[in-house]
């Protein structure tokens, strides 16, 4: 196999065609897991869903903000996986949060065993924080804009959303430290 992916060739753009950029992100998706199996044997995306695939090509969109091409994405993604274009750009946020991780830490909320999770309130109190409220591995401040989830690679979470609603959207670097990720938002001082 060659040392790295070759580059795609440039999709011309035509009318009524489909889009150049979103060809040139799948062709080059598709190199670089051929490569990947041609040197390692194993395609790194063939465990995912279908869902966590479409949000993994979504995620790789580079830039930010939904322009019209990314909506028009979002949209085809959104539809071929059954959900909404505004599910997609959440879960995009989560993926470009922490990967599948972040992912899983959005959507699949578990009990985790005492320890870490038991820790983390006691060690938000210490640093002035307010009590924050637990249910099942999320800890939400008593104002509810803010929520740490505690993922099962070991890593808190940030998320937000207006007060009083549940909507919560990711936010920030995951960290060992949940002050370390409330820190990390540069909101500690909000909190």
């Amino acid at each position: 196999p060659p040392p790295h992916p070759e580059q795609p060739p440039v999709y011309p753009g035509a009318p009524g065609g489909p889009d150049p950029f979103a060809l040139d992100q799948l062709a080059t998706d598709a190199a670089a897991r051929a490569h990947a199996l041609l040197t390692t044997g194993r395609d790194p995306v063939a465990e995912l869903t279908l869902w966590q695939d479409a949000v993994r090509l979504a995620a790789a969109r580079p830039g930010s903000g939904l322009t019209a091409g990314t909506r028009t994405l979002y949209s085809s993604l959104a539809t071929a996986t059954g959900r909404t274009p505004a599910d997609l750009a959440r879960a995009v946020a989560a993926w470009r949060q922490g990967g599948p991780e972040g992912l899983a830490v959005l959507e699949e909320p578990w009990d985790p065993p005492a320890g870490r999770f038991d820790r983390a309130r006691p060690l938000l109190l210490a640093a002035d924080l307010p009590a924050f409220r637990p249910r099942r591995n999320h800890l939400t401040h008593p104002h509810g804009h803010i929520q740490l989830r505690l993922g099962r690679d070991g890593l808190w979470y940030a998320y937000e959303s207006e007060p009083g609603r549940e909507d919560w959207w990711p936010r920030g670097t995951p960290d060992l430290d949940p002050v370390g990720v409330l820190t990390g938002l540069g909101a500690a001082g909000d909190v």
